[in-house]
């Protein structure tokens, strides 16, 4: 991708152009928990049933985001990227959601205390396995403003295509993150060659499911922390761009823990996570 970018002018009008028909922004991370009916009364509106949209994708506010009674209203697009147990969540499925009360005063329950926003039974549902109690969740504000002054469909299509063709973006993976310590040499990439390490030393070694017999040899991630074991492990705001240059499963090294998707160098695991961690979990894309 990097060979055929096009010049800084042309690249931030189609970013501020994009950003102007869809409202982008970068998601927070956080934790989401569900709870069931009785729903009513509720913080916001009382014993008011307009107040749920007909599609139940609804939720109450935990504590940081509950801002007062502000949120009331207000809607979320909301994603899982992890959970405590593999393959909870639902792949490619994103809701908007909209707050109608406050997790901490609800009449029905959360399934776990302290959720940074508690779903509905559907709004849950469609995005994870229902029998889990809680999930690491992408979410961001979604102003109902946005929608009422987008352009036609065409110009939307025309300026994604526009920042997929200058950028190459698309949305992230999410995986699992491990560290590993010098000696690096030699690598199932490049062997002794200490050439194959970027000067920055944001370098890793690939987990199987990105090995690709070899073929990601040379291939480059950006890669970012969303969340760990530990609360505040993810520097937050750091994404890197490392090279692959080894096969996790015979580097001379070993990873601080096994099966992770990328095994990172320390230089690159410090950049966007505590030094301590073992593992982290990571959203990446090529």
């Amino acid at each position: 991708m990097s060979k055929h970018q096009p010049s800084g002018v042309l690249q931030w009008l189609s970013l501020f152009l994009l950003m102007s028909l869809f409202g982008v922004s970068h998601g927070d991370v956080g934790t989401a928990a569900q709870y069931s009916p009785p729903y009513l009364p509720t913080a916001c509106y009382g014993n008011n049933p307009a107040q749920f949209p007909s599609s139940n994708l609804f939720g109450a506010a935990g504590e940081g985001v509950w801002d007062n009674g502000a949120s009331c209203g207000r809607q979320y697009l909301v994603r899982c990227i992890s959970a405590s147990v593999p393959n909870t969540c639902i792949p490619g499925e994103t809701i908007q959601i909209r707050i109608v009360d406050r997790a901490e005063t609800s009449l029905s329950r959360p399934s776990r205390n302290g959720a940074t926003i508690v779903l509905s039974t559907t709004a849950f549902s469609t995005i994870a396995n229902a029998s889990a109690n809680s999930i690491n969740i992408e979410y961001s504000h979604y102003s109902s403003s946005m929608s009422k002054h987008q352009p036609s469909g065409v110009l939307q299509w025309l300026s994604l295509f526009l920042l997929m063709s200058l950028f190459g973006l698309s949305r992230g993976d999410v995986g699992t993150a491990a560290q590993y310590s010098p000696p690096y040499l030699p690598t199932a990439c490049y062997g002794n060659n200490p050439a194959q390490f970027p000067s920055s030393n944001l370098f890793g070694a690939a987990g199987e499911g990105v090995w690709d017999n070899g073929a990601s040899c040379g291939r480059q991630y950006l890669v970012r922390c969303i969340s760990a074991a530990v609360p505040n492990t993810c520097i937050p705001g750091e994404t890197i761009q490392i090279r692959i240059v080894d096969r996790a499963e015979t580097s001379l090294s070993r990873p601080s823990r096994n099966g992770a998707t990328i095994v990172l160098s320390t230089t690159a695991f410090s950049t966007i996570a505590n030094a301590s961690a073992n593992s982290i979990n990571i959203e990446y894309s090529q």
